[in-house]
């Protein structure tokens, strides 16, 4: 029992839902913060946690459908330990979960908000488009990846941000932006360890097109593309200088890219690599940073 209760939680890969349930979490909090409302946050927390399992679920079913339509690539990459490789999970076990996580986030979705059930469907479908063919956007050099950069960095904060304000409003998508120029770098961590796979099977991403330098150079350059482009939406004054606290996770990043540099990388007992940890921690990170910026700017506000 106890082993097949392991591979459900391998099955929806729960390490890498902590990120999308964070980015409700908080980018509420940011959003209330800027509306001058964070007295609402107590009271609706139980609707923001149910809006956090729903982006959380949308992801898990991007993560199911991956292993479902990957189990040869998986086996290749010698990931035959994973639930359906295996046999714990058959094929239809899989796909019944999957409906399910799905229904249960446009419902939530939808109950929440119309906009934030709108959200949930986008999420949704860029899981389907990235997987299944015959869009398989997961074959097709940086368009993976970009589409990747979308659903994972652009979009959840305007997410977030519509569960009670406006998605219309410009901040969270020029935060959004932000986060999608990092992730656009460094989501490519996931596929350090599945190159041979991918190769064989015809999935075309950055990390098998590349040398190493060549990749570890777009990483290095798209990173400073990030916070550059952060430095100049605060320039601008289309970001509040508070938002200048972001820049303290150039420092992960910056650790980042050297152990990248020095190809110096380890395994985890998180199944993938340090980076890629390492990229998950750091995407949260963003809006811990964020939400923690905007509740200080809000705290001094208030005793000033």
């Amino acid at each position: 029992m106890g082993g097949q209760i392991k591979a459900w939680l391998q099955l929806v890969r729960p390490f890498t839902l902590i990120a999308p349930f964070i980015a409700v979490f908080f980018g509420v909090i940011i959003q209330l913060a800027a509306y001058g409302d964070l007295s609402s946050f107590l009271p609706n927390l139980h609707i923001i946690i149910f809006a956090a399992l729903a982006l959380s679920a949308a992801q898990a079913v991007g993560q199911i459908l991956n292993q479902i339509e990957d189990v040869e690539i998986d086996i290749l990459n010698h990931k035959d330990y994973r639930p359906i490789p295996s046999g714990k999970i058959s094929v239809p076990q899989a796909e019944i979960v999957t409906w399910a996580l799905a229904i249960f986030s446009i419902i939530v979705g939808f109950a929440v908000s119309n906009y934030y059930g709108i959200f949930m469907v986008v999420f949704l479908l860029f899981g389907i488009l990235y997987n299944l063919e015959p869009f398989r956007m997961k074959r097709r050099l940086w368009i993976n990846t970009i589409s990747l950069s979308l659903s994972r960095g652009l979009l959840p904060l305007p997410a977030a941000w519509s569960i009670f304000g406006n998605p219309g409003d410009a901040s969270p998508w020029l935060l959004g932006s932000i986060m999608a120029l990092w992730v656009l770098a460094w989501q490519n961590t996931k596929d350090i360890d599945d190159v041979k796979g991918d190769r064989d099977c015809g999935i075309m991403t950055p990390v098998v097109y590349h040398r190493w330098k060549t990749l570890t150079r777009i990483i290095g350059i798209l990173s400073f593309l990030t916070f550059a482009t952060l430095a100049f939406y605060i320039a601008s004054g289309w970001l509040p200088p508070n938002m200048a606290a972001l820049f303290v996770l150039a420092f992960p990043t910056a650790w980042m890219f050297y152990k990248m540099a020095r190809n110096n990388i380890s395994l985890t007992t998180l199944e993938n690599n340090e980076l890629w940890a390492s990229f998950y921690l750091t995407l949260a990170g963003f809006y811990i940073v964020a939400a923690a910026a905007y509740l200080m700017s809000s705290y001094l506000t208030l005793f000033s």
